[in-house]
């Protein structure tokens, strides 16, 4: 598709166009483009390089999406996309939603990827040719640049739009899970400790003596050929913590969900794991993915033997963490979502990322809202009503799938 005849706004020297992408053989074909432009992307994340994503949506056949932007050959510009269906009460009927592809597998990062020289206008033509696509609501959670959010959201008219940012608190309103604790990483370890408050250096300093020094603890890095099994003790750890107050539905999905993303990091060589043991027994690990091109250390998730007193499991892994990062090189530690007071202790500063929502104003008539993309997904709920005994709304599902099917099929 030329986007020149669609956006006079885009400056038509430029000579852009838009490409969609939604197959892993066309995700596969893209590979080459997509990582010339990730080098040419200053506020890239390893969640939207091409190796992460592509591993991402072979697991998900036919829940994403990806718009990309060209100029001649070249790659300016490229947004990955999740859709999910949603079931609106008040409209009664199913429609399509889009969110950033990488949440299918819980990344800490979403956006765009950009070539900085063509950034506005790419963005500004992915912006318009999504108006024309069939969805209710575009809400990105966890994006992490300077501009390209803003830049993005006012390429979408407020008369047929409602664009807003989001705020985003968790833990009964007590956790802004949209501030993100980074610790700058100096050249030496012990720059680290001395730059840190008097109580958190020494404890610091005297868990290591205690623990580590001595012998009554060891520390491992979980390998590819043990990393399963790391991950299966860390998460049998966080369930323990987290069943009681998630229930026990909730937190095991959001283990499976952990499981992919560990086991995805590690295949791409991209999981560090320290753990802590006691003989055979494991006391706690920590699960990161880190991201060498631009030298950070994501932490994801923590797993801790509730049995075992006092406060040294946690502080231990991350100090461990952060000293091998000083010593490979890397530039930060990021602490993951969230504000919580524990982790300003490691030297950390806040760092808020965006979330916003843009939403389409005065919905037309029933059925303009399902992406055919998501007709699998619809089949799916139908059947759950059929089950649920919901036949007026398996009918209205069933309607939409066979409005998607096309006129030629309009007597079955």
């Amino acid at each position: 598709m030329t986007v020149q005849s669609r956006l006079p706004s885009v400056d038509l020297d430029l000579g852009l166009r838009l490409e969609i992408s939604e197959t892993q053989a066309q995700m596969q074909a893209l590979q080459s483009a997509w990582q010339d432009l990730e080098h040419r992307d200053p506020e890239g994340t390893v969640y939207l390089s091409w190796d992460w994503l592509a591993a991402t949506f072979s697991a998900y056949p036919g829940r994403w999406r990806v718009l990309t932007a060209w100029r001649g050959g070249q790659m300016v510009c490229a947004f990955p996309m999740k859709l999910r269906l949603h079931w609106s009460t008040s409209h009664q009927e199913l429609q399509t939603e889009i969110e950033a592809g990488g949440r299918l597998i819980y990344s800490e990062y979403s956006g765009f990827l950009c070539d900085p020289l063509y950034q506005d206008a790419a963005l500004a033509a992915i912006a318009q040719h999504l108006q024309t696509l069939p969805w209710v609501r575009l809400s990105l959670k966890y994006e992490d640049s300077n501009t390209r959010a803003a830049t993005f959201m006012a390429a979408f008219p407020d008369a047929q739009f409602r664009s807003r940012n989001k705020d985003y608190f968790i833990n009964a309103g007590s956790t802004d899970n949209l501030i993100c604790p980074r610790v700058v990483l100096p050249q030496s370890y012990e720059v680290y400790l001395d730059g840190l408050g008097r109580n958190m250096r020494q404890k610091m300093r005297r868990f290591s003596r205690k623990y580590l020094d001595s012998g009554a603890l060891r520390l491992t890095w979980a390998e590819a050929s043990d990393a399963a099994a790391g991950i299966e003790q860390l998460l049998q750890h966080w369930l323990v913590k987290w069943t009681p107050s998630k229930g026990k539905t909730k937190a095991r999905k959001s283990a499976r969900t952990y499981r992919r993303m560990l086991t995805q990091a590690a295949d791409l060589g991209l999981l560090r794991m320290p753990m802590l043991w006691q003989g055979e027994r494991c006391l706690g690990a920590l699960g990161h993915v880190i991201d060498p091109r631009h030298r950070r250390i994501h932490f994801i998730v923590a797993g801790r033997d509730e049995a075992v007193e006092g406060n040294f499991i946690g502080p231990l892994l991350h100090a461990q963490s952060v000293r091998w990062g000083i010593e490979n090189g890397y530039a930060t530690y990021d602490l993951c979502h969230g504000d919580e007071p524990y982790k300003f202790g490691y030297g950390a500063v806040a760092t808020r990322v965006k979330y916003f929502s843009i939403r389409r104003r005065n919905l037309s008539p029933s059925g303009t809202y399902l992406d055919p993309i998501c007709a699998p997904q619809a089949l799916s709920r139908v059947i759950e009503f059929l089950q649920e005994d919901q036949p007026e709304e398996a009918l209205i599902g069933a309607k939409q799938l066979r409005h998607l099917m096309g006129e030629n099929y309009a007597q079955l």
